[in-house]
């Protein structure tokens, strides 16, 4: 492993051929300072951007409207749907389901046992949620917004799942108690662990032929 970034990173976006993150530049009692990098084909290393680059990256297109349902936009939670909706999640847990002019068509919330989630993403008709608290993963019914599959709880191989990357049917899941990334086949549903490191994961990203994975020490490629 080859570490690239030793700051306080808050998630990783693959998004318009780029690796897009949010990291903390500077803090004190009252108030965080928040920039933002990205990884590109004309640059490998982390390099900075502007803050509309990052908002463009996670919330498209209607971001301007998409992001001031937040409070904390940073802390949300989005993912962009086949049909061209967004589906996010705020910081305090509402959800919505965005049009592209950044209209809300469905608000409530996909809450579990009162947790938000800690990531969400689609795949196919599906909403994927990980609830870090409960260490299950759910898949929602995007045209009711109500759950229809579960995997994890009492027995569950999740421990603390912080974040979900889809490549093709795979999802890779970070789990931050037990420092394990777990792959999870979307469309069997077999389980299977993958690499084991020494501290907390947080996030894992693939891009451009590129691992990378968000550990407690900082962003590295595998």
């Amino acid at each position: 492993m080859k570490r690239i970034f030793d700051g306080e990173i808050y998630e990783l976006i693959v998004q318009n051929g780029s690796l897009v993150f949010p990291y903390c530049k500077s803090s004190n009692e009252s108030a965080v300072c928040v920039s933002y990098k990205m990884i590109s084909d004309e640059n490998k290393e982390p390099t900075d951007v502007a803050k509309n680059i990052y908002l463009l990256s996670k919330f498209g297109s209607n971001y301007r409207s998409s992001s001031e349902l937040c409070t904390n936009y940073v802390l949300s939670k989005t993912a962009e749907l086949q049909n061209g909706l967004l589906c996010l999640v705020t910081d305090s847990g509402a959800a919505y389901l965005v049009d592209q002019t950044g209209m809300p068509l469905w608000s409530g919330d996909i809450n579990y046992k009162g947790e938000v989630p800690s990531d969400i993403v689609s795949y196919k008709n599906g909403l994927w949620a990980s609830y870090s608290k409960a260490g299950v993963l759910i898949r929602f019914n995007l045209n009711t917004m109500r759950e229809e599959l579960r995997i994890g709880g009492k027995s569950s191989p999740f421990n603390k799942p912080n974040n979900i990357f889809i490549n093709g049917k795979v999802a890779t899941i970070s789990n931050a108690g037990s420092n394990k990334l777990i792959n999870v086949d979307l469309e069997s549903y077999i389980i299977e662990e993958k690499e084991e490191f020494t501290e907390s994961v947080y996030a894992y990203a693939e891009f451009k032929n590129e691992r990378y994975v968000l550990l407690e020490s900082g962003l590295y490629t595998l």
